[in-house]
C-alpha cells in the first residue's frame, strides 16, 4: 500500500516543495494539484517534470483534477475534453497513471436519468483518450448537496454503465461520509476500481454544516474509518492511501512540520482502518 500527500494538504508549497515535503516524511507518491502543475510549467517543460520524478523517492501518483466534466454542451463540452488531452499527457510526462475527474453541480431541472446518460457518454470519451496516454480516469463522487453525482453509489452505476478497464473511483470518506453513501456499497466495488483513496476526517457531526475547510487528521474526527476501512478489506487491497485537506491553519504551519505530522496520522490511521 502507498501512502500519498495531496497537494491541497500542502498550498503553503509549491510542486517542487510537495516532493521534497512528502519524501522528507516518508510518504511514495504525492498527488498532483493542477494548479501546482500549471504555475510549474509556465517556466519549465514536461521533460523537466519527468526528470523532478526520476530523481526523487517520491513519485507521480493522480493529477487532481479535470473539475466539472460532466452536464457541459458546445463549446464547454469540447474543453473538458481538450482538458482530459492536456492531462493525460502531462501525467505521461509525470509518469503518472490517473487523471481524475470531478462532476458538475447539478442544474435543478436535471433528471438522474439525464445525469447518467451524459456522464457515461463524456467519460466513454474521456476513457478513450486516456487509452492513447496509458492513463486511467477516476470519476470522484462529491458529497455536496447540489453536485450532481453524489454517492458512491451514483458513481457505481455510472462506472458499470461505462464499462472500461481504465474507468474507476475515487474514494474519499469525507465526501464518502457528507453525501451518505452507504457501508453496504463499498462491498460491491473490488478494491482494484478504487483507483485512489483520499483519507481525512471530519470535525463534527452536523452534516448539513460541514465543507471542505472542516477537514482534519484522519483519526482526530467523526467519520467511521476503521469501518469504512473493514469493508473495503473485504473485497481485496487497496492500492493507496493519500491525505487530502483544506484546512486553512494547516497551511499555516511549517511545510516540513506539517509533512511529518501529517505522515504519522496518516500511517496510524492506515494501520487501524487496514490491520
Amino acid at each position: 500500500m502507498l501512502y500519498g500527500l495531496n497537494g491541497s494538504t500542502t498550498d503553503q508549497c509549491t510542486l517542487e516543495e510537495d516532493i521534497l515535503v512528502a519524501e522528507h516524511a516518508g510518504y511514495d507518491v504525492v498527488e498532483l494539484r493542477t494548479y501546482k502543475l500549471e504555475a510549474f510549467l509556465k517556466h519549465r517543460t514536461l521533460d523537466e517534470l519527468n526528470k523532478l520524478f526520476e530523481q526523487s523517492s517520491v513519485k507521480a501518483d493522480a493529477i487532481n483534477a479535470i473539475e466539472f466534466f460532466n452536464l457541459k454542451k458546445g463549446e464547454e463540452r469540447e474543453q473538458v475534453l481538450k482538458d482530459t488531452e492536456k492531462w493525460c499527457r502531462i501525467a505521461q510526462a509525470a509518469g503518472s497513471s490517473y487523471v481524475i475527474a470531478v462532476p458538475s453541480p447539478r442544474p435543478p431541472e436535471v433528471s438522474n436519468e439525464e445525469i447518467v446518460k451524459d456522464s457515461v457518454q463524456m467519460l466513454q470519451e474521456m476513457s478513450d483518450i486516456g487509452r492513447k496516454y496509458q492513463v486511467n480516469i477516476a470519476l470522484e463522487f462529491i458529497g455536496i448537496e447540489n453536485f450532481s453525482i453524489k454517492t458512491m453509489e451514483a458513481a457505481k452505476e455510472i462506472m458499470d454503465e461505462v464499462d472500461r478497464e481504465n474507468l474507476g473511483l475515487v474514494l474519499d470518506v469525507f465526501h464518502f461520509y457528507t453525501g451518505g453513501s452507504s457501508l453496504d456499497a463499498i462491498g460491491h466495488i473490488p478494491t482494484e476500481k478504487i483507483f485512489v483513496f483520499h483519507i481525512n476526517d471530519a470535525e463534527h457531526a452536523k452534516i448539513e454544516e460541514l465543507e471542505d475547510k472542516d477537514r482534519i487528521f484522519p483519526g482526530l474526527g467523526v467519520i467511521p474509518l476503521q469501518e469504512i476501512g473493514k469493508r473495503i478489506q473485504k473485497t481485496g487491497p487497496i492500492r493507496m492511501v493519500g491525505l487530502e485537506l483544506f484546512r486553512p491553519d494547516y497551511w499555516e504551519m511549517e511545510k516540513y512540520r506539517l509533512g511529518e505530522r501529517s505522515y504519522q496520522y496518516v500511517k496510524e490511521a492506515s494501520d487501524k482502518m487496514f490491520a
